[in-house]
């Protein structure tokens, strides 16, 4: 049965809950439920069990139930960093860097600030997720003293962590486009997935943007907005704004206990 139109209104569904609600996961797993409700021909009922049986099925495959662990555990893993003073010392090690590089020359600390963040957006190619996340946990306060909106940290983690992922072959993408090489009988799918590299247009371009954004200092949109915001009235976020994650994940306190190491 060819559905058409129908089959866009479940993700339209909930990506228009989970901005409304920002309620993520409620969002999602009605998004679910509505695709089988139209699937199971708009009965209430089947379309219910059938939701429930599908979300039992995914657990079924060891491959999908991996992922969803691995999802689950990144946030963990940023807690515990934040728990263990680990983002203190790192935060403490670039503030160091960066009173040399502002004596050397004002206004100089922030753009190196977004570099760096760039680069560690491209380092950690072995998940998008992580990778982003990581970004996020680890400069908010570096970019917070420093005056950078909220909006600029977002990007920059986004446009250099998923192209870095989709270019550098060596994680669960690259393993994904291989199968799908397999699939089509190409008989050395590695090869050919490096050699298509150069042809993968929007995530060279998506990087080469961010650093031409950050080096030229030229923002422009909504961003440049941010930017001006931020400046003169000193809000990090737009005062409308609703964040996905709440400060109380995202600014985790450390335990007292620990004691910091300082880095040379």
């Amino acid at each position: 049965m060819e559905y058409g139109f129908l089959s866009i209104i479940p993700p339209i569904v909930a990506i228009v809950l989970a901005l409304r609600t920002k309620q993520v996961y409620i969002a999602l797993l009605f998004g679910i439920w509505f695709s089988w409700f139209i699937i199971n021909d708009w009965n209430f009922l089947e379309g219910t069990i059938a939701m429930i049986e599908g979300m039992v099925t995914v657990f079924q495959s060891e491959g999908n139930t991996r992922t969803i662990m691995f999802s689950a555990l990144v946030g963990a893993l940023l807690i515990f960093i934040q728990y263990s003073k680990g983002v203190e010392g790192f935060i403490q090690l670039i503030n160091r860097k960066l009173i040399k590089l502002e004596d050397k020359k004002a206004g100089y600390s922030r753009v190196m600030v977004q570099v760096l963040a760039a680069f560690t957006g491209l380092l950690l190619f072995v998940e998008t997720s992580i990778s982003a996340l990581t970004v996020g946990a680890l400069y908010r306060p570096i970019f917070d003293k420093l005056k950078i909106p909220r909006e600029k940290l977002a990007y920059i983690a986004d446009a250099s962590s998923a192209p870095s992922s989709i270019l550098i072959p060596f994680n669960a993408w690259g393993a994904f486009i291989m199968g799908l090489l397999l699939t089509q009988g190409v008989d050395n799918p590695f090869s050919v997935m490096l050699a298509s590299i150069k042809y993968n247009f929007y995530p060279l371009l998506a990087i080469a943007i961010v650093f031409i954004i950050i080096l030229t200092k030229k923002d422009f949109g909504p961003m440049k907005k941010a930017e001006k915001r931020t400046k003169e009235t000193g809000l990090l976020m737009n005062p409308n704004s609703k964040p996905l994650v709440s400060d109380e994940i995202t600014s985790f306190p450390p335990k007292k206990e620990f004691r910091q190491k300082h880095i040379i």
